[in-house]
């Protein structure tokens, strides 16, 4: 016997329900997917709105442009590229999307309202200048000082600074030969009452010496030549490897006493220099793509 006689015949209406059944489930799981996994629509940004982005801060230039140096981005594909100039404050170990409320003052002012008017997927660019951007206090910016002046014989920093410097330890009470920061040998001691390093200075007149943090100097390489040792070392400093860009150089990190500076601007005589961190009182570039909107 085959199977052939005890096959029921297919009723046609439960047929045409199931295809109708068929379809209208391919339609409803249609409009669920374009709601809420594929916007195409043309919601654009406005005040209030929570808006995912990523991003790329630079100075100079935007990212990708002639002389920019990137301070932050939220990229790891550009964080951990070694061929990107970094600003000398770069160190992100994680990267992901930067979340803002536009309006809320959760970021810049210029940052969140240059996103008012875009939609997912726009990228925008952004330059803050340094007066809406983060300002220092008064007297960090220093301008048209001398490259000639005095270095005291005698300095004397916390045991933190000079670690910072020169990544050395010291024993309370037993003296130390060191490279000084200026390149020049001095003499290190640790005082166990205060945790204070005094350093003698001990230096040639007449000689050049090279900066001891030029081998991390980025964009830019100092020197300092003594012109004369008495109750003071009087120097002239000079920079080499510079890169002009709008309103001086690129800045080059320098630290000699525990009190890191970056040099903005240098014309052989006279240089100028900022003692606040990179970011401040600079004209910031930014790239960014809007990810989400009040997902």
């Amino acid at each position: 016997m085959t199977g052939e006689g005890i096959k029921k015949k297919k009723d046609p209406i439960f047929s045409v329900c199931f295809v109708v059944f068929v379809v209208a489930c391919v339609g409803v799981i249609g409009v669920y997917v374009d709601e809420h996994y594929i916007q195409q629509d043309d919601t654009k940004v406005a005040y209030g709105d929570k808006v995912v982005t990523n991003y790329t801060g630079s100075f100079y230039a935007y990212y990708g442009e002639d002389n920019a140096v990137v301070f932050d981005t939220s990229y790891a594909s550009i964080g951990k590229n070694d061929d990107v100039a970094k600003a000398y404050s770069f160190s992100k170990s994680s990267y992901s999307t930067f979340s803002v409320t536009v309006g809320s003052n959760g970021a810049l002012k210029m940052f969140e309202d240059s996103l008012v008017g875009h939609k997912v997927g726009d990228k925008i660019r952004v330059m803050i200048p340094a007066s809406e951007g983060y300002i220092a206090s008064d007297g960090a910016m220093k301008i048209g000082q001398s490259t000639t002046f005095d270095v005291d014989m005698v300095q004397t920093m916390s045991y933190t600074q000079f670690k910072e410097i020169y990544s050395k330890d010291l024993t309370a009470g037993v003296s130390a030969t060191i490279t000084t920061a200026y390149g020049w040998t001095g003499i290190a001691a640790l005082s166990n009452a205060d945790n204070m390093v005094t350093i003698t200075n001990l230096p040639t007149a007449g000689q050049t010496y090279q900066y001891i943090g030029n081998d991390d100097s980025k964009y830019g390489k100092v020197s300092f030549q003594v012109n004369s040792v008495s109750d003071v070392v009087k120097v002239t400093m000079s920079l080499e490897g510079t890169t002009a860009v709008s309103g001086g150089i690129q800045m080059v990190k320098v630290n000699v006493d525990g009190n890191a500076f970056y040099i903005t601007g240098y014309n052989g005589t006279t240089f100028d220099y900022k003692t606040c961190p990179e970011t401040y009182n600079a004209d910031l570039y930014f790239e960014i793509e809007i990810v989400s909107i009040n997902a």
